[in-house]
């Protein structure tokens, strides 16, 4: 008797407990924001709604926070966004411990989807298939709000046109898949069927006659190309890209993009002629298009660079037979040209031989007859002094860089350069007044220079090094007589 009662208490307690977690335990640890995703999927398929998931850094990526301070912690979209959406947070904290388990989840969620920077919003379904992509956006909760029942009208859009397909052939059906790619295409997401939706729509248009084929081709085409890029197979993405252009009657804007894209893979091979060649032709493609402003005005950016090349290789061309000062002003036309393109590329090259260059400049033009001894008489000597000081022979390195500074008409980054180097000599030798005083001339010799930084930086330290020995001569006894020491007499 006594067991059977037991029995029954034991599952009236098990009843309330079960109770009590429906009723109260698992509504405090839902939350608005789901973490478990299984949990949050299995929400939707309940509840019949989408899957907002918010890939974030909450500690420490600032866009992720200022996503949550202006949208997700307002009251407008806590109100609306869940009588559409199960929200979930995948988070990667850099100082937040999480659980194994959820880190695990997360990591694993991120590689699925192919999530690269935060934050990242996904909009999924409840079979956890991807609906749409968006990150964070400007306006508030009411416009974000909008912004993704746009993806919400577009998914319902997309399952409408599904089912249509069932019940539609020949050139409707191929109009309907190329509805449906366009439409995918807008949420930034390829459906798994795309290539062999691709694959129906050329093969139910075979003479073009609804324009199908040539554009899905050439989407194929582009397709291809994009994905040799991404591998830095430069050569045969610009020729994939070549063959996609060659397909007659692709809109401009398609073929302003493709332009543009193969430009890239010029860029890449450093072949700035060819970036120029790819951007003009973009603009031509649709020069009325809201893209083609702004790519003329990285072709007219890059012309220089186009022709410092083409500079560079006619005086590379003309050092093979040149002698005397004809050489000298060859290695002074290839030496300005490689500094321009090291600009926009790294060049091992130039940095290796630049100054074997400007030193048989200066024996080349020893008379000073082309001006370009003067000319790379800096270069060489704080070439010198920075050897020197590498060395710890700082006498020499100041000698070195003092003879610089007296060549006539040193002005700019070279006297910013010159009077930095005086400034390390300075202070290696721990004189930090004058290599504050030496700072400050190279600062007023190019204030907006690119190396003024160093300059500023070599500034603070010396200044700090001031502070300290100055500190040190304050806090040290002041010096008293010797207990020894007897009065002198005085005398008449």
């Amino acid at each position: 008797m006594l067991g059977s009662n037991y029995r029954l208490l034991a599952a009236g307690l098990a009843g309330l407990v079960c109770v009590w977690t429906l009723a109260g335990g698992a509504a405090e640890d839902e939350g608005l924001w789901q973490t478990d995703f299984e949990a949050a999927r299995a929400k939707a398929q309940a509840e019949k709604k989408l899957m907002l998931v918010d890939f974030t850094g909450s500690d420490w990526c600032g866009w992720c926070i200022r996503l949550k301070e202006e949208v997700f912690d307002k009251e407008a979209f806590q109100k609306e966004a869940p009588q559409k959406f199960v929200l979930v947070e995948l988070d990667f904290p850099r100082q937040k411990e999480l659980s194994a388990e959820l880190r695990a989840q997360n990591e694993q969620l991120r590689e699925k989807f192919g999530v690269t920077g935060f934050p990242t919003i996904l909009l999924l379904d409840a079979e956890g298939r991807l609906v749409a992509r968006t990150g964070y956006r400007a306006g508030g909760p009411d416009a974000y709000v909008t912004h993704l029942n746009e993806f919400v009208a577009a998914h319902e859009a997309i399952n409408a046109m599904r089912t249509q397909l069932a019940s539609v052939q020949g050139i409707d059906r191929a109009t309907l898949l190329d509805r449906l790619i366009e439409a995918y295409g807008k949420l930034d997401v390829q459906p798994e069927e795309n290539e062999a939706w691709t694959d129906e729509i050329i093969a139910l248009d075979p003479d073009n006659a609804a324009g199908l084929k040539i554009k899905h081709q050439f989407r194929q085409l582009i397709a291809a190309a994009d994905e040799l890029k991404a591998q830095r197979r430069f050569e045969e993405a610009k020729a994939a890209y070549e063959k996609a252009l060659e397909l007659p009657g692709v809109a401009g804007p398609a073929r302003q993009d493709a332009w543009f894209a193969r430009g890239e893979c010029f860029f890449y091979a450093h072949d700035f002629a060819g970036v120029i060649t790819c951007l003009k032709q973009a603009v031509e493609a649709a020069p009325d298009s809201p893209k083609a402003s702004a790519i003329q005005g990285m072709a007219e950016r890059f012309a220089p660079i186009a022709a410092a090349q083409e500079a560079a290789a006619k005086a590379k061309e003309q050092l093979e037979t040149a002698q005397g000062l004809d050489r000298a002003r060859a290695l002074d036309q290839l030496l300005e040209a490689r500094g321009a393109l090291a600009r926009v590329a790294p060049d091992p090259d130039l940095a290796q031989n630049a100054e074997a260059w400007a030193r048989e400049i200066m024996e080349l033009d020893a008379a000073n007859e082309a001006g370009l001894k003067s000319k790379y008489g800096v270069q060489v000597l704080l070439a010198d002094a920075r050897q020197a000081l590498q060395d710890q022979k700082l006498d020499e390195a100041h000698a070195a860089l003092d003879k610089a500074l007296a060549i006539p008409g040193v002005t700019g980054e070279p006297l910013l350069e010159l009077q930095h180097e005086k400034a390390r000599c300075y202070a290696a030798q721990g004189q930090f007044e004058k290599a504050l005083e030496a700072c400050q001339k190279a600062l007023e010799a190019s204030p907006t220079s690119s190396r003024a930084r160093g300059v500023r930086a070599q500034m603070q330290q010396a200044q700090a090094e001031l502070d300290k020995q100055k500190a040190k001569q304050a806090s040290a006894p002041a010096a008293s007589p010797s207990p020894t020491a007897s009065p002198q007499p005085a005398t008449n």
